[in-house]
């Protein structure tokens, strides 16, 4: 009897230590396994999210903003071509002659069709006269012209007005450029042109997947969007001027949302991306590291109890041996 007491005691001994010997390899190998999946798939989705946020969506801004930019450039140089053309100065200097009214009128029309503009103008603050590309010839009327005098108050060299139609989209902007006479300002001269190629900048552009841009000024209203329904609101432009980020709630979706300034124009592009297609490939990435690290954590239990098995299978073939040698023996007896 005592024979077989210790060998069931060996038997369970067998077992426990075998059991331990699960726990231990699984432990050692799934812990590190573990810890270093969460901390590869935590730094991952860290250091893309910075890269997305600080350099990738900020260079998307740019490259927009670069596009506005080249589109505003051409009426903004044809304008300054007229504000400082020598004749021009020279005429208004001398007291806008009748005579030469028509020249001048003639000029401003074929800059007219050379640019394709809308219209082209010049206005003189001496005269206060407001001579146009068609021959009309108009006196400045207060205070529905008080956009000339603020103009000339202002010590800007040029400044841009632009006209929306809400109902079309379609925008036209107005460059008016000073006129400098012996070191006063004595008038602007410019020319209306459409923008209707910027507008197609702001319907077609995206950022990331899913996200749009759109136009705002200086307070924060809507000025070009891709919806043409929402031109007029207003959006609370501190929380992304100058680059900041932030995240906003609209229509049961999370938005990420900055904005740059327009170098030419006291506005600024905004861009706004669903934050889950923002990081959408990133938190993808994550789950398939994951699901890759568990599919290996799976291969490793099943090795190890292959393994364990197979170290203890001998152990106890010999324990079942004699332990069926031994109830041989105590039934002989």
């Amino acid at each position: 009897m005592h024979c077989y007491s210790a060998l069931r005691r060996l038997k369970d001994d067998t077992v426990l230590l075998k059991h331990k010997l699960y726990t231990s390899l699984i432990v050692a190998t799934l812990l590190p396994l573990c810890i270093s999946t969460i901390f590869f798939s935590n730094s991952l989705h860290e250091l893309t999210s910075n890269k997305l946020a600080d350099q990738e969506l900020p260079t998307a801004l740019s490259n927009v903003r670069n596009a506005i930019e080249w589109q505003l450039s051409e009426p903004i140089a044809t304008s300054r071509g007229i504000a400082t053309n020598l004749f021009v100065k020279q005429w208004l200097r001398d007291g806008e002659s009748t005579g030469s009214k028509e020249q001048y009128i003639d000029y401003l029309n074929n800059v007219k069709l050379t640019d394709d503009a809308i219209s082209a103008f010049i206005v003189s603050d001496t005269s206060q006269h407001y001579y146009s590309y068609s021959g009309e010839v108009r006196q400045l009327s207060y205070p529905s012209d008080n956009w000339f005098t603020d103009f000339l108050s202002s010590n800007k060299r040029y400044g841009l007005v632009f006209d929306i139609n809400k109902q079309t989209g379609k925008a036209k902007v107005y460059v008016n450029y000073v006129i400098e006479i012996d070191g006063e300002r004595r008038g602007l001269a410019g020319i209306s042109h459409s923008v209707s190629s910027m507008n197609e900048i702001i319907r077609s552009q995206s950022i990331g997947n899913g996200g749009i841009v759109f136009l705002v000024d200086a307070v924060g209203e809507i000025k070009l969007h891709p919806d043409q329904s929402i031109i007029g609101e207003s959006i609370p432009l501190n929380d992304i001027i100058y680059g900041l980020q932030t995240t906003i709630e609209r229509d049961d979706q999370t938005l990420v949302s900055s904005s740059i300034p327009l170098q030419s124009l006291d506005w600024h592009l905004v861009a706004e991306i669903p934050e889950d297609k923002l990081y959408g490939p990133i938190d993808e990435a994550i789950r398939n590291n994951l699901l890759f690290g568990g599919l290996i954590a799976v291969i490793g239990v099943m090795f190890i109890i292959l393994l364990v098995n197979r170290m203890f299978r001998p152990i106890e073939q010999i324990t079942n041996s004699v332990s069926s040698l031994a109830t041989k023996i105590v039934g002989k007896h």
